[in-house]
């Protein structure tokens, strides 16, 4: 995509890997950018979008509620002001994911012992 090429929003979905309904959902909430709309009142997308739409969804998927990117989003609006409260929203965050890794870990665990068991003939394991 060219730096200034504009984008409708199908285009703008399939670009950011979501659906269009999240593309949709995300400006119900208030998180993407204020809308740009060509001379048929079509939204219109542009690469800053793209890569803000990106960042949310990477954060989302790591957890972050619609209530707390909206925060975020906010405190990004104001600008250098905020960056403290989004450092330690950030800091709250990793902590979080952090705790999930950790999580998801002993589910390996218990998953590769069940193959382990399984594959040297142990049917009776749970």
């Amino acid at each position: 995509m060219n730096n200034n090429q504009l984008m409708r929003i199908g285009e703008f979905a399939k670009t950011a890997n979501v659906t269009i309904r999240t593309v949709r959902y995300y400006l119900e909430c208030g998180l993407l950018p204020p809308e740009k709309r060509n001379k048929n009142q079509q939204r219109l997308f542009d690469e800053e979008d793209l890569h803000w739409i990106t960042n949310l969804h990477y954060l989302r998927e790591a957890g972050m509620s619609i209530a707390e990117l909206q925060h975020y989003t906010a405190l990004v609006r104001e600008g250098d002001s905020s960056l403290p409260q989004r450092i330690a929203l950030m800091r709250e965050q990793r902590q979080r994911v952090i705790a999930a890794i950790a999580d998801k870990q002993e589910q390996l665990k218990v998953i590769d012992h069940k193959l382990e068991r399984y594959l040297a003939g142990d049917s009776a394991v749970m």
